[in-house]
């Protein structure tokens, strides 16, 4: 049952991040500074094939599809790299990216928000992966990273001052796969208001 809550959550993501792509930017810049245009859909299929066709991160970041298949297609070793080189591993490294999604008030660039994305699905990861208070706090991340994603893709399209009330709605209103996850979430919200 809680896979499955998972690839519900992930699902919501990927297909959340292929429609912010699709409709806001159409091409991007690759590390090479030349254009390529992003493919969103695409990338967005084979991020779902990757997650139902099984996904392993081991313990030194090394990311492991089972589909070898699918491991050999461009958007895949994308995906694979951005997991492996970008997304943060530490739980330092993790509250360092939280503050900065955070602290923006304008929306996520397209690579930014696939780290954003791509970095909710290690933190799912890690709670399926770890045991006792290490739990606790990727259980924590997870939270606050969902905040994170429900809050820009609000930027620009919701009323002033609203992106925080509308990413902490009230708890029986949530989805069942976030409100199962009540009992370990703390919320920033009150430290986001001081």
């Amino acid at each position: 049952m809680a896979q499955a809550q998972r690839r519900a959550w992930l699902v919501l993501c990927v297909f959340a991040g292929s429609q912010l792509l699709t409709d806001a930017h159409p091409r991007s810049r690759n590390g090479a500074g030349a254009s390529t245009p992003h493919r969103a859909p695409e990338d967005a299929n084979v991020m779902l094939e990757m997650l139902w066709g099984g996904l392993d991160i081991q313990a030194n970041g090394t990311v492991w599809l089972w589909d070898e298949e699918l491991a050999s297609l461009r958007p895949a070793q994308r995906i694979v790299q951005v997991l492996e080189d970008e997304v943060p591993k530490a739980p330092a490294e993790m509250e360092q990216h939280l503050r900065y999604y955070s602290l923006s008030d304008a929306p996520l660039p397209p690579t930014e928000f696939r780290r954003l994305l791509l970095t909710s699905v290690y933190c799912a990861h890690q709670v399926r992966s770890m045991q006792g208070l290490d739990k606790n706090l990727w259980i924590h991340f997870f939270s606050q990273l969902a905040d994170e994603i429900f809050r820009d893709l609000c930027k620009g399209l919701c009323p002033a001052n609203t992106t925080l009330l509308l990413a902490s709605w009230p708890w029986e209103e949530k989805p069942l796969h976030l409100s199962s996850l009540k009992p370990f979430y703390h919320s920033n919200l009150a430290r986001t208001k001081r």
